[in-house]
C-alpha cells in the first residue's frame, strides 16, 4: 500500500519575510563563512581583531535570523512537504539539520571564545564575557570548524535539490522561494 500524502493546498511562493530571511540568511552565512576562513590567515593585531569581531557579530545575526525563522514556522504554517516518500524526507532532515546548525555554530564560536577566558566581541566595542566558567579547551573550536564544513555540504545539498526541483521535476519548488520578479519561470 503507498505511503499517504498530504494533501495541502500550497501557495505560489513564500511571503515577503519569509523569502527576506531566508536570503539574508544565507548571505549572511556566506559573509560568515568566508570571514571565518580568512581570519587565520590575517597578522596578530587591529585588523585581525576587526576581521574577528565581524565575524562573531555575523554569527550573532544569523543566529538571531535562525531564531525568527523557527519563531515564524511555529506562529504561521509554511508550505507543507507533500508526502512520506524517501526525498521528502531527506528534505525534512537537511532543514532541520541545517537549523541544527545555524544555532549551534554561533554557540560553539561563543564557547571557544569564553573557554580560552576572552571576552564576545560584538558590533564594535560591546564585550559579553563568559557568564560562567567554560571548559573545554579546543574541543569548541574543533566542533566549530566541523559544524562550518557540514553546513557547506548540506547548503550545496540544500542548492542542488532546488535546482532538481526546477530543472528536471520542473515544478514550482525553487521559484516559491525567489523574489517576486526575479525572472525564474516555472518548469
Amino acid at each position: 500500500m503507498p505511503a499517504p500524502t498530504i494533501e495541502h493546498t500550497a501557495p505560489a511562493r513564500h511571503g515577503a519575510f519569509t523569502i527576506a530571511l531566508h536570503w539574508g540568511a544565507a548571505l549572511v552565512l556566506v559573509a560568515a563563512f568566508g570571514l571565518g576562513l580568512a581570519m587565520d590567515e590575517w597578522p596578530r593585531g587591529p585588523q585581525r581583531d576587526m576581521v574577528m569581531m565581524i565575524h562573531y557579530s555575523l554569527g550573532t545575526i544569523v543566529l538571531a535570523t535562525v531564531l525568527l525563522r523557527l519563531l515564524r514556522r511555529l506562529l504561521v504554517p509554511g508550505i507543507a512537504v507533500a508526502g512520506h516518500s524517501l526525498t521528502d524526507r531527506a528534505a525534512s532532515a537537511v532543514h532541520a539539520l541545517l537549523y541544527a546548525l545555524m544555532v549551534a555554530m554561533p554557540v560553539t564560536g561563543a564557547l571557544d571564545r569564553w573557554a580560552r577566558g576572552r571576552p564576545l566581541q560584538l558590533f564594535g566595542d560591546n564585550l559579553i564575557p563568559a557568564p560562567f566558567p567554560i571548559g573545554g579547551g579546543r574541543l569548541w573550536i574543533e566542533a566549530h570548524e566541523l559544524m562550518a564544513w557540514t553546513l557547506v555540504a548540506l547548503v550545496a545539498a540544500h542548492a542542488g535539490a532546488a535546482l532538481w526541483h526546477h530543472v528536471i521535476q520542473r515544478d514550482d519548488v525553487l521559484r516559491r522561494m525567489l523574489p517576486q520578479g526575479s525572472g525564474v519561470t516555472a518548469g
